[in-house]
């Protein structure tokens, strides 16, 4: 039979594991019992009840494989985590807040049988408060113009994959980075599910801006090179408008006689480009710190136990 592995990371999700189960289990494992389904929970060093919950779930169902990490390693590394255990065929990926319908996992493994070898849930349209949808939205415009410009245009967190297509993405093994764009990086041409996805019901996202910004320059210095393109164009403009104002400045001085304005002017100038030099320093600096993390060669999670069900062990 068929094996595929669904791969739900977890952080903070204690209000919401009964519930995600029970519909996984109505709406998919339910549905389709010509194939062997494993659930893989990863606990990304929650603090509140959530490994709790995962055991209670797993008594009632052994397909259920708990992955616990040492610590909060973030979203990106939880996936990767649970994907490097799992054992099926195809990996699905979906969060743990049913904002995204788990039926749809169904019509990806139809896709997938049919030969697909990824298999996108992408947004058409988002129920969630305008500032969300704002800031989403310019992300996702951002990485299309700049990035990679097959990303889909309301953006994606729900997909399924060959388990090839996983092993790939477990051995690149890149610390600051996306898994979504990953995906889409490897060149595998996605079939393509739209569906509207919902405002979360059940607990509080943690989902800060904070790690939105992260993930937004993450995102950026790690698969294009426009920054850095920027600041070589920029420099060359401003070398090339200061050897002209310089020109022009000692012609007016020896031809002209015209004594060049002073301290006023000369200070905004120094200023502006102070402040120009350490934008640049800074996004320089990014980069050299991703370097950095990449060659420590750092685990890119710690897993401290995997709690199997009785049927697994």
């Amino acid at each position: 039979m068929k094996k595929i592995s669904i791969v739900i990371p977890c952080y903070f999700n204690e209000l919401n594991i009964p519930e995600t189960y029970s519909v996984l289990k109505r709406d998919v494992l339910d549905k389709r019992e010509d194939i062997l389904f494993e659930l893989v929970f990863v606990d990304d060093g929650s603090k509140d009840n959530t490994l709790l919950e995962l055991k209670k779930a797993q008594k009632t169902d052994t397909r259920i494989r708990i992955v616990k990490l040492s610590r909060n390693f973030g979203e990106f590394r939880a996936i990767v985590a649970g994907m490097s255990v799992a054992t099926g065929d195809a990996i699905a990926v979906m969060s743990a807040d049913l904002q995204d319908p788990p039926y749809l996992i169904t019509e990806m493994i139809e896709y997938w049988e049919k030969g697909e070898k990824v298999v996108i849930a992408a947004r058409n349209k988002r129920n969630e408060p305008w500032i969300k949808n704002f800031f989403a939205n310019t992300y996702y415009k951002v990485v299309r113009k700049l990035v990679i410009e097959d990303y889909p245009q309301q953006g994606f967190d729900f997909f399924l994959m060959d388990s090839d297509v996983a092993k790939i993405l477990v051995n690149m093994q890149e610390k600051n980075s996306s898994i979504y764009v990953q995906l889409i990086w490897t060149g595998y041409k996605p079939k393509v599910i739209e569906y509207t996805r919902m405002e979360r019901e059940k607990g509080e996202s943690m989902w800060s801006y904070k790690k939105r910004f992260d993930l937004f320059i993450d995102t950026f210095i790690v698969f294009s090179h426009t920054p850095i393109r920027w600041i070589s164009v920029f420099g060359f403009l401003m070398s090339i408008t200061g050897f002209i104002a310089a020109i022009y400045f000692i012609f007016d001085k020896l031809i002209n006689k015209v004594d060049v304005a002073g301290w006023t002017s000369l200070i905004v100038v120094v200023l502006v480009l102070a402040g120009v030099q350490m934008i640049m320093l800074g996004i320089i600096g990014e980069y050299m710190w991703r370097n950095l993390d990449e060659t420590r060669k750092r685990p890119l999670y710690i897993i401290e136990n995997v709690i199997e069900g009785e049927a697994n062990e």
